[in-house]
């Protein structure tokens, strides 16, 4: 697949490329290192139960945390109980805790619809793990939100979740490109979920899936897509989307232009759109310039993903103002439950 320069800073081009070079000395040196570790037998730590590892090549949004959240429902619905572990960046405090002051967007948005699974924060994984079977010892699969470049921690499958449309953000690494690592990176992979495969056509599907097949042969590829299940309030009540007529899009996340894109598939077009950093703490002048834009624009609604929805709900609110902000829920179709029966059915087990 051809290489693009997509640059995530705006700096001349010979710098990007001196800077990218350094970037994959870096990974070079990260994986000597982790190889070395493997080798003397000191990494990986293996938890006593199965873990499932989610994560990416690419910087920017690919649907981890929507992943997650279809995962552990699944393995609830199948009488299991599932516990999460994650790096927790940009958390408000750190620590592995279970208590709702601690923790990222991710980690809100899991606790919101998933109160009952234990979410433990922390770079250390394993030792994370620990206190998370010490504490819940009937958790009996672990779910590593963010987990591929992780390699201290044993996993009993890796899956590498490649954005469609661009699964490696152009062939380059940071910052000339989008990458993380160098794609060769691909084959610690045990399952590939090409996600936001809805925008992308039937052809450029196949044609992703041949390069995989020609690089990486019998590795198994799904397809991920994303599904609208509807709109509610901050309170939680359902909402028509025929009722979200003239509205302005907000939102902190990796990927707005996923979010605009399933918006306007619901048939809802914005007059206007904020878009904050990734991971943006909202603050009450941040709501108070949303409203500000939205009433010059003639806006009625203000719309935001659940992931800006459950740190917006945690500010001083006026009923007026809460009544305007509507939350776009999604939801992923993609074969979870071949994925599942992967750790159920012990069909596989690696050693790093």
């Amino acid at each position: 697949m051809q290489n693009s320069i997509q640059p995530v800073v705006s700096l001349p081009e010979p710098v990007l490329r001196l800077l990218e070079k350094v970037w994959r000395w870096g990974v070079g040196r990260a994986r000597k290192k982790a190889r070395v570790k493997v080798r003397r037998g000191e990494w990986p730590h293996r938890l006593p139960v199965p873990v499932i590892s989610l994560g990416n090549i690419t910087v920017g949004g690919t649907g981890k945390t929507p992943t997650v959240l279809a995962l552990a429902k699944a393995w609830k619905a199948r009488g299991g109980h599932p516990g999460i572990l994650s790096r927790g960046y940009r958390s408000e405090r750190g620590g592995a805790s279970g208590s709702e002051l601690a923790g990222n967007d991710e980690f809100r948005l899991l606790q919101e619809k998933l109160p009952d699974v234990p979410h433990f924060q922390h770079k250390d994984r394993f030792h994370a793990g620990q206190l998370m079977l010490a504490q819940h010892p009937h958790v009996d699969l672990i779910l590593l939100d963010d987990g591929y470049q992780h390699r201290k921690l044993h996993r009993d499958l890796n899956i590498l979740l490649c954005d469609a449309r661009d699964p490696f953000g152009g062939g380059y690494c940071l910052p000339l490109g989008r990458l993380r690592e160098p794609v060769d990176g691909v084959s610690r992979a045990d399952h590939v979920l090409l996600t936001r495969s809805e925008r992308c056509s039937a052809e450029w599907l196949d044609q992703v899936k041949s390069y995989f097949e020609q690089m990486h042969p019998g590795l198994p590829v799904d397809q991920s897509s994303t599904e609208i299940r509807g709109f509610r309030t901050l309170s939680g009540d359902d909402f028509s989307a025929e009722n979200v007529r003239t509205c302005l899009a907000f939102s902190a996340i990796g990927e707005p232009d996923g979010f605009l894109h399933t918006l306007r598939s619901a048939g809802i077009t914005p007059r206007h759109e904020v878009r904050f950093p990734d991971h943006h703490p909202y603050h009450t002048r941040d709501l108070e310039s949303l409203i500000q834009q939205a009433d010059d624009h003639h806006c009625e609604s203000l719309v935001c993903t659940a992931k800006d929805a459950v740190k917006v709900a945690k500010l001083p609110l006026s009923e007026s103002v809460a009544a305007r902000i509507k939350v776009l829920e999604i939801e992923l179709d993609f074969p979870v439950e071949t994925i599942l029966d992967r750790i159920q059915g012990d069909q596989f087990h690696r050693d790093a």
